[in-house]
């Protein structure tokens, strides 16, 4: 068979089950993230990581063909395309769950880094002493204080 014929068949259901393997071990993965990021351990989130990257690009490669010709699909094993019709939904489910705990430990690590940089702030200015004549001195000019966050996930 040539190449241009292999490109043109629909996936084999051997092809077919291990696409679904694939979408259901990237969905323990991201449904691991999501209790990560909940937990607030966002240290352990990349360990993760590698693992993810190499199933997303399996996945890719893996469903090129159907991405090309959707018209495979109608070609496909009722049993299977309803099971990987399943596996997809759970998967775009928790995508989006994924999505909003980033969303949420992103916001909780900018307040958190807003209220440190307040209260360094605010420390400069209580502790600005006393003059000579015992009262307190007016703040001089307090250099802005510079914080940097990694707001990388």
């Amino acid at each position: 068979m040539s190449e241009q014929e292999l490109q043109s068949a629909p996936p084999s259901s051997a092809e077919l089950r291990n696409i679904i393997q694939l979408v259901e071990d990237l969905t323990a993965i991201m449904s691991r993230e999501v209790e990560l990021l909940r937990a607030m351990r966002v240290r352990d989130f990349g360990e993760l990581q590698d693992h993810k990257l190499s199933l997303v690009q399996s996945y890719e490669k893996q469903t090129a063909s159907l991405r090309k010709n959707p018209a495979f699909a109608e070609l496909i094993d009722p049993r299977l395309r309803e099971e990987l019709t399943d596996v997809m939904e759970r998967m775009h489910s928790v995508m989006s769950e994924n999505e909003h705990a980033i969303n949420a430990a992103r916001a909780a690590n900018q307040r958190i880094a807003t209220a440190i940089v307040n209260a360094v702030q605010s420390h400069q200015n209580e502790n600005s002493g006393y003059s000579n004549s015992g009262r307190m001195s007016q703040p001089a000019a307090v250099p802005p204080v510079s914080v940097q966050v990694d707001q990388q996930l």
